[in-house]
């Protein structure tokens, strides 16, 4: 009976280290790919204010990107919502602000497109737009495109994207 304890033992010691190891290890890393802006050429430029602008200004989620809460809420049939702030960078209000996302693989076709629209934004003003989406197929890797089209007028483009890689790793 001894040799038929340890190896109950054993059994049990492999169990629980399985379960630590697939516990909490996913880790969701965030990589942001967007362009960075040339830096101007004179001071005159950079205090320069625009009559038209738009930029993305922030990318987030809810819920956070935790692999154990993006799980749960998937069992429940809830999905993921991508909040985008958008910010009115010029001088004017503007109507009709088109803002676009897409997921997908790299060098795949998207399996996530959507677009919607803020009615108006003052200038200075910073809405928040909410994407939600209950059905993302799984991947390891993803890419996030994040655009507001140009309003007419808008000069200044490099502001009006983020773009991110998610990647899904175990340490």
């Amino acid at each position: 009976m001894p040799s038929s304890k340890k190896l109950n033992i054993a059994v049990f010691m492999i169990l629980v280290l399985a379960t630590i190891a697939q516990s909490g290890c996913i880790k969701i890393q965030v990589v942001d790919r967007t362009p960075a802006a040339p830096a101007s050429h004179t001071d005159s430029e950079k205090s320069k204010v625009e009559e038209h602008g738009m930029a993305v200004l922030a990318v987030d989620f809810d819920p956070p990107l935790e692999y154990d809460k993006i799980m749960e809420r998937r069992k429940r049939g809830e999905g993921i919502t991508l909040l985008v702030a958008v910010e009115n960078t010029g001088i004017r209000a503007e109507q009709n602000i088109t803002v676009q996302v897409q997921l997908s693989k790299e060098d795949e076709k998207p399996f996530l497109e959507k677009q919607g629209v803020i009615d108006a934004i003052a200038p200075g003003e910073i809405k928040l737009f909410h994407f939600k989406d209950t059905d993302i197929p799984f991947s390891y890797e993803y890419h996030l495109s994040v655009h507001v089209l140009p309003v007419p007028g808008e000069t200044r483009l490099l502001d009006n994207q983020k773009n991110y890689d998610l990647l899904i790793t175990q340490p």
